[in-house]
């Protein structure tokens, strides 16, 4: 009897050691079978993980985008009445008015003519010549007179009128041309959404000289 209970308590003692050393694991015996060893590969690995950067939304009290909008050239007549509609329309520090200063300018020019006749039968003659569009100068001082096409250099205002030549245009000469001085330039240095709103109302008054994106 004292031999068996020997022996059962020697292979009590072998397979709690055989369990707890993970032996019997293939039988599903073993000391961590309840644990879900699973959920340990679930988890996150720190060195695994990557900051990204998080899209914040736009601030609806951010001021508006602007732009530097300009306008003109404006005579005299016309700027003092844009003036008016301004000051009304608009904050004063939101505008300006430059005198205008244009860059010097190239004619292949024709005149002076001593009568309207005499310009009028030279008019005619220009017309009926293919390639040629007259057109009267811009410049007070050369009236009266035709401009046959103005350009930013005088090299090539002289190639123009070489073209001029070869196509039966023979008194026409290459001369400077000096726009009318006296007038003005409209700038509008941030024009926010609110100025652009306003802006609207004086449209039939900005149609004479449309507003554009400054250089």
């Amino acid at each position: 009897m004292l031999r068996h209970l020997v022996l059962l308590l020697l292979s009590a003692n072998i397979l709690y050691f055989a369990w707890s050393e993970g032996l019997l694991q293939s039988y599903g015996l073993s000391p961590n079978g309840g644990r879900e060893p699973h959920r340990i590969e679930e988890q996150l690995q720190p060195q695994a993980l990557e900051l990204t950067r998080v899209q914040t939304a736009p601030d609806v009290n951010q001021s508006p985008s602007s732009e530097c909008l300009r306008s003109g050239p404006w005579d005299k007549d016309r700027a003092a009445s844009l003036v008016e509609a301004l000051k009304d329309a608009l904050p004063q520090d939101s505008w300006r008015l430059e005198e205008h200063n244009p860059p010097p300018r190239w004619i292949v020019y024709m005149g002076k003519f001593s009568s309207a006749d005499l310009l009028k039968r030279k008019l005619a003659q220009l017309t009926a010549i293919k390639g040629v569009t007259p057109q009267e100068p811009r410049d007070p001082s050369l009236l009266p007179g035709i401009s046959l096409g103005g350009f930013d250099t005088e090299p090539l205002a002289q190639a123009e009128l070489s073209r001029m030549n070869k196509l039966g245009v023979r008194t026409a000469k290459v001369v400077q041309e000096n726009e009318p001085t006296g007038k003005t330039m409209l700038f509008l240095p941030s024009v926010t959404k609110d100025i652009e709103r306003a802006l609207s109302g004086l449209q039939p008054l900005l149609q004479a000289h449309p507003l554009q994106p400054c250089d």
